[in-house]
């Protein structure tokens, strides 16, 4: 069953970054590029974790996301949108300092606490920009996300905390933007 549920997870990412990336090329969607840059490195840093800590299936999740996330800050640089404002540069800078942080810590367990922690700092530019810009988000690929999120959960081969806490996070982050680009567009037509 973990199997099933890993490769599923796997699948319903990469579909939910397919669309996103679709309509970052035809100017729908902007990336912000200080979270999709710290993205691209924490998402690495998790999927070597998962694997080192024999994440099993639920490391498949880790691993496309890696790619994909470094693949999307690429496209952020020239199609995106953000990266000077105050906020972003904040942000961007304590989760520079964690990372520098992160470097001198060895013990995978805190890393993983370490990483989260960052992820959600870099997390706060895209809900802000989704906040005030709604239309520049999808609903697709974050609501994906958060569902691969969920299915990498259950797909964890036994219960760990630092196995379970960056799929739980994924899950409550998408989930994030997902409600925040909800009720702007609601508001937006009202």
């Amino acid at each position: 069953m973990q199997s099933f549920l890993g490769v599923a997870a796997l699948i319903i990412n990469i579909a939910g970054y397919i669309p996103y990336i679709r309509d970052i090329f035809r100017n729908k969607v902007k990336p912000h590029p200080v979270t999709w840059g710290v993205w691209t490195i924490l998402t690495t840093i998790v999927a070597f974790n998962q694997v080192s800590n024999g994440g099993g299936y639920s490391s498949l999740f880790f691993i496309s996301t890696a790619l994909l996330v470094g693949f999307v800050f690429i496209l952020s640089l020239r199609y995106g949108m953000g990266g000077a404002s105050k906020i972003d540069r904040l942000c961007l800078c304590l989760a520079i300092l964690l990372l520098v942080y992160w470097l001198t810590v060895q013990e995978t367990r805190i890393s993983t606490l370490l990483v989260v922690t960052i992820d959600g700092i870099a997390a706060v530019p895209t809900i802000l920009k989704t906040y005030q810009h709604p239309e520049t988000e999808s609903y697709n690929q974050w609501s994906l996300a958060g569902i691969a999120g969920f299915l990498t959960i259950l797909s964890v081969p036994r219960l760990d905390w630092v196995l379970l806490l960056y799929p739980v996070y994924v899950l409550i982050a998408n989930s994030a933007i997902v409600i925040v680009k909800y009720i702007r567009d609601r508001k937006q037509r009202d």
